[in-house]
Order: C-alpha cells, then sequence, then structure tokens
C-alpha cells in the first residue's frame, strides 16, 4: 500500500508539473541583419501578452543585450560556464515577466564552448521551466557547428534576413543546413530592414522557390520589419524600439510579428493565449 501510495504521488505531480519552455532560437546567417533586435523586441512582445520570458544571449563572446538595455550585470553567461555561480542568480529581470541571461563580450578567459558544454547550458535552463514559457536563444550570426546546436531542439527557428542578395544566400544557407541536422525542424523567416513592401515579398519568393526546389521544404512568414530610422535611434538610447518608439513603423510591425507567432494562426501554439 505504501507503494501504491508514493506512485499515484508521483503521477500526480506529473500532471502539476508544466510543459517546459518553448524553445525559440532566433539566428541570421549573415551579420547585421538586426537578430538581435528582433529577438529582444519579439521577447518584449511575448511579455507584453502575458508570457514568462527567459532570454538567452548565445552570440559568442560578442553578447550585446545588456546594452541595449542599458544593464550592468554582475554575472553573465562566462560565469556559469564557468560553474563561478548558479544560473538564477546570473538572470536579470530589467521587466516583469522577462529574465535575461546576459552574454560576454571581448572576455579572454571566455570558455571553450563545447557540445557537452552547450548541453549541459540547455539542460541546466529547461530546468527551470516550471518558471517560463518561452525559452528565446539569441545566437551568434554566422553558420557555426554552435549555431546549429542551439537550433537543433528548437520547437522553432527564426531566421532574421535582409533583402541584400548576400544574406538572402546566407539565409537559404542557414535552412539548408539546419534541415539537413534535424529534417522535422520548424523554421520561419522575418525580413528586416525593408525599404519597400515588394521587396519583402520578392525576397521571400525567390527564397521559397529555391527551398521548395532544391530542398524540398517550406518555411513560415509571420511578416518584415521594415526600414526606420527610429531603431537605430533606440540602440543609440539603449532602449528596446517598442518601447521607446512605441508608434513607429518598425515597432508596430514587431508586435505583429510577436501576435501572429503567440495566437492561435502563429507557431506558439502550446501556449495559452493571453488577453490583450
Amino acid at each position: 500500500m505504501p507503494d501504491q501510495a508514493e506512485r499515484m504521488r508521483q503521477i500526480a505531480e506529473l500532471y502539476r508539473r508544466p510543459a517546459r519552455p518553448h524553445v525559440l532560437t532566433v539566428t541570421s546567417g549573415k551579420g547585421g541583419a538586426g537578430k538581435s533586435t528582433v529577438a529582444l523586441n519579439l521577447a518584449l512582445t511575448f511579455c507584453d501578452l502575458g508570457r514568462r520570458v527567459i532570454l538567452l544571449d548565445a552570440d559568442a563572446n560578442l553578447g550585446g543585450l545588456d546594452v541595449m538595455l542599458k544593464l550592468s550585470p554582475r554575472y553573465r553567461l562566462g560565469d556559469v560556464l564557468r560553474e563561478n555561480v548558479d544560473l538564477e542568480e546570473a538572470l536579470v529581470s530589467p521587466r516583469e515577466g522577462l529574465k535575461i541571461l546576459a552574454g560576454n563580450s571581448g572576455d579572454v578567459d571566455y570558455p571553450l564552448m563545447t557540445g557537452n558544454v552547450q548541453e549541459r547550458l540547455m539542460d541546466e535552463i529547461l530546468g527551470l521551466r516550471e518558471r517560463y514559457d518561452v525559452l528565446m536563444i539569441d545566437t551568434a550570426a554566422g553558420l557555426t557547428p554552435e549555431v546549429i546546436q542551439y537550433a537543433e531542439p528548437a520547437d522553432e527557428t527564426l531566421i532574421v534576413t535582409t533583402t541584400e542578395p548576400t544574406a538572402i544566400l546566407d539565409a537559404y544557407a542557414m535552412m539548408k543546413v539546419l534541415w539537413a541536422s534535424r529534417p522535422d525542424a520548424t523554421v520561419n523567416l522575418v525580413v528586416n530592414a525593408v525599404r519597400e513592401p515588394r521587396d519583402a515579398d520578392d525576397t521571400v519568393h525567390r527564397l521559397r522557390l529555391a527551398v521548395d526546389r532544391f530542398l524540398g521544404r517550406s518555411f513560415g512568414y509571420p511578416g518584415f520589419v521594415p526600414y526606420d530610422p527610429c531603431v537605430h535611434a533606440a540602440i543609440v538610447q539603449q532602449e528596446p524600439v517598442i518601447t521607446r518608439f512605441p508608434r513607429s513603423a518598425a515597432a508596430l510591425s514587431l508586435k505583429a510579428i510577436g501576435r501572429s507567432m503567440a495566437g492561435a494562426t502563429g507557431s506558439l501554439t502550446s501556449l495559452k493565449a493571453a488577453a490583450v
């Protein structure tokens, strides 16, 4: 009888335990595409929609999310990797519903990110699943094993590109390598810094033709972000554009993309929609 009672308690605990966070990896093939700006503003949009978000700055030793928010964290990702501090102690909260693990920048003793170290870090973060709905990973730009390893376990990968031919080619390469590594990966695309809406349409059309013809795949497209001087002004002032210039074209587009991804027709369908 005691064994049966213990088993019933274990089953009850399993039903009470929340699901692990929805893992969203944000990446780009080409540097300068605005990946971190998109990631940060989407994270804040998810928070506005009632999600609890943890944002990992995984740009290896070139992190900048803390600078974009005018934060001075005591501990960073490197401290966690060295096991000098617990993960929870390294997290900072710039606003309600959001925790950030800041990255390092120019740390001459930055730990080597091996596959085992990266896996341990992910396990540790996912161990916080009872406190967060979404884990967003802002990776480095480029097509490296570290970036792919962050994307492989993700529920979805968001690739940020621009309309430049080299950026489009890099986005295609990112999709190709990711699907080769994980054939069932869910991939979405955001086109950033768009001068004219038709340029975004053309970019997506060209990519879809290539992806369908040569890879036999398809990707989602929650929208584009227009070129907007307010984005640069917000970065200079170290504030997210959706809070510093909430009515700007870029801010409205980022909010719409976030709502699309978090809504019933978007990709975060495992999360309960919050009232807006």
